[in-house]
């Protein structure tokens, strides 16, 4: 190689890597993109079980002596669980919170949108819990 082609070929090396460094910096200084979109989920469109579910237990819940709600927990007799549903009941008697196993044993579970964002009435919108996390 000539000593002109190896100038050329250094020329080229060193403006690649300019660019390189450009690129990189463009992309460390980009800032994420809200990409949640808000989705009101009719709780019809959730897989929730459809075989016949034995009710276990009614439990109370109970804050300073008072009655704020009721937890009722359900057993499909077909899986080797013991509680496969659970729903979670304000004091008037509307549901508030669901969890339960899907057909593939994993737990899910949907809130009312106020526990979510710490609202003081409940919204009867529900949002769906993956990990603790909402989607």
């Amino acid at each position: 190689m000539t000593r002109k082609n190896k100038v050329i070929f250094a020329i080229i090396i060193f403006l690649g890597l300019i660019g390189e460094l450009i690129l990189l910096g463009y992309v460390a200084s980009a800032e994420a993109v809200e990409t949640i979109s808000e989705v009101n989920t009719d709780l019809a469109e959730i897989r929730l079980p459809r075989r016949s579910l034995n009710l276990v237990s009614l439990l109370p819940v109970t804050s300073e002596g008072r009655t704020v709600g009721i937890v009722a927990i359900y057993d499909d007799p077909v899986t080797p669980r013991t509680e496969d549903y659970l729903e979670l009941y304000d004091g008037d008697g509307a549901i508030v919170a669901i969890g339960w196993f899907d057909q593939f044993g994993i737990r899910r579970m949907t809130v009312d949108r106020a526990l979510v964002e710490g609202a003081d009435r409940f919204q009867r919108i529900f949002v769906a819990l993956v990990s603790g996390e909402s989607i």
